[in-house]
């Protein structure tokens, strides 16, 4: 059984979301993953701010 891939950074996971060899489904799983990983760099950046 191979390991699953694993996406450290958000560019890493909108890579994965825009790759057509994917499923649709897992796609739009990876698309999500990277706004989530956006929102939460945008709000440790704006808590530094603070």
């Amino acid at each position: 059984m191979d390991k699953p891939y694993i996406a450290a950074e958000a560019h890493e996971c909108k890579q994965r979301a825009e790759d057509p060899m994917l499923p649709s489904d897992e796609r739009l799983v990876w698309a999500q993953l990277a706004t989530a990983a956006e929102l939460a760099a945008i709000r440790k950046l704006l808590s530094k701010r603070r």
